[in-house]
């Protein structure tokens, strides 16, 4: 990879960390009870939420101008790449299903539920504001970000790095909205299982950043809509992507091994 590219790459992060700085503070402010009240720390959450787009924005519009800008837009819409269509059942029934498993599995081990804050019904609706916001993320995470990641590290490492980053970049917003130490450490490793997931449909679907996106916002609607313990979550989540990277590996290896 080019100096050029090294560069984006940070220059990416840094500008995405320093863009989500202001959220930062109000949550931690309303979190310490010094503006509003705690309960009202979701309300600087999109403060957060916008800034992986922002990074991804300025940094094309400085390498490329307004042509780079409307192209990189333009993937969030960019279904047309998925040819093979079976790949749509993974992205829309993956996280359901993941999540009755969690359900269940919580349900038989009589473990403690954190209730559901919308009801089901309420799916729907959810699902168009969640897109939205996993929209703000995917286009600077999927749309910007992985390529050059991808190129520098390989397609395993690069998935790591970034599920590594995108966890933690979540956790100044746990620490005043999740009470126990060990649901945020749940919710970290969550988040990094949900990222291979996700690069595994983005990679089986010509490189789509709408399916990153459909994925993401399905995930936050099951958080919303399903009651949830975080710690099986974690482990269930973390098991199935595992699996997954573990067959997908052998199959990226099976791709590229020469026949005899």
């Amino acid at each position: 990879m080019s100096q050029e590219g090294k560069a984006s790459i940070t220059s990416f992060f840094v500008l995405t960390i320093i863009f989500t700085l202001p959220a930062y503070v109000l949550i931690t402010l309303t979190g310490l009870n010094i503006i509003l009240s705690p309960e009202m720390v979701f309300a600087f959450v999109p403060l957060a939420v916008i800034a992986p787009i922002c990074a991804a924005l300025v940094l094309t519009y400085r390498k490329s101008g307004g042509i780079g800008v409307k192209k990189l837009l333009k993937r969030s819409f960019d279904y047309k790449r998925v040819k093979n269509k079976k790949w749509f059942w993974p992205t829309l029934l993956l996280m359901p299903l993941l999540f009755s498993l969690v359900l269940g599995v919580s349900s038989l081990l009589e473990l403690e539920l954190l209730p559901a804050p919308m009801p089901l019904i309420a799916a729907p609706i959810i699902l168009i504001m969640f897109f939205f916001a996993a929209l703000f993320e995917q286009v600077g995470w999927m749309g910007y970000a992985f390529e050059p990641m991808r190129n520098r590290w390989g397609l395993f490492k690069s998935t790591m790095l970034l599920g590594v980053f995108w966890g933690l970049w979540h956790v100044p917003m746990f620490i005043y909205s999740i009470p126990e130490p060990e649901m945020i450490v749940a919710q970290v490793l969550t988040l990094i299982a949900v990222r291979i997931l996700l690069v595994w449909l983005y990679s089986n679907t010509g490189k789509s950043v709408f399916i990153a996106i459909l994925f993401h916002a399905i995930y936050n609607v099951c958080m919303i809509v399903i009651p949830v313990n975080f710690v099986v979550t974690a482990i269930i989540m973390s098991i199935s992507a595992a699996l997954i990277l573990y067959f997908w590996s052998r199959n990226q290896k099976a791709a590229v091994t020469p026949v005899a």
